[in-house]
């Protein structure tokens, strides 16, 4: 066989880098949040999308960067909360969001106040 022709043959074949990206993503997630029911709940899409992408699908642009988004927050969480208070955490009233719950900003691509509320809880700063 032609060893170049091999060689094109086997690079098409890779793995995009966004489906690994997003399979990691989707595996940190599940692993703080506990199921794909809950990162489902966190992301508003149902929880059968969230099995579809841990069969391979690639989530679309914005799923991608909200998946991307959450993962981040879970890790920020999971090294400053029990892993138990991380699901509540995301989903209660936050005084540093003007009230709103973090999941309701990661929803809207506001990851980078949610890292700001998570930042002045651990600082001690009030609301």
């Amino acid at each position: 066989m032609n060893t170049a022709l091999s060689t094109r043959r086997a690079s098409a074949r890779k793995p995009s880098t966004e489906l690994s990206l997003s399979d990691w993503h989707l595996q940190v997630c599940r692993a703080s949040l506990g199921s794909d029911r809950a990162v489902a709940a966190v992301l508003d899409v149902s929880p059968s999308q969230i099995s579809r992408w841990r069969r391979g699908q690639v989530p679309d642009a914005d799923n991608s960067d909200r998946l991307a988004g959450l993962s981040l927050v879970v890790e920020m969480l999971d090294r400053w909360l029990e892993r138990e208070v991380v699901a509540d955490w995301l989903s209660g009233s936050n005084a540093h969001l003007q009230d709103r719950a973090p999941a309701f900003l990661i929803r809207r691509g506001q990851v980078a106040d949610v890292i700001g509320a998570i930042e002045a809880e651990k600082a001690g700063v009030y609301a």
